[in-house]
């Protein structure tokens, strides 16, 4: 059986105040990356964090900003 971690992800990105969110992991060890809803519009937009520091595991994690990705809904989405 998974288990289910919930940590909070300090996400770094250039420009923005360091922010932090609590997240939900299944599994043992963090996520390499981090895909968070951003913006909105017709489109589902989406900004991609990579592990950059896990010393605080399972308490904490520190990502970094690595991209935006964007694609129109289909029509399971809406």
């Amino acid at each position: 059986m998974t288990r289910t971690t919930t940590f909070h992800a300090r996400l770094l990105r250039a420009g923005v105040d360091p922010q932090t969110v609590t997240v939900r992991a299944s599994s043992d060890i963090p996520p390499r990356t981090l895909r968070r809803a951003a913006g909105g519009g017709g489109e589902l937009n989406f900004d991609v964090y990579a592990l950059l520091d896990a010393d605080g595991w399972p308490a904490s994690a520190t990502y970094t900003y690595v991209d935006s990705l964007s694609r129109t809904p289909s029509p399971a989405d809406t």
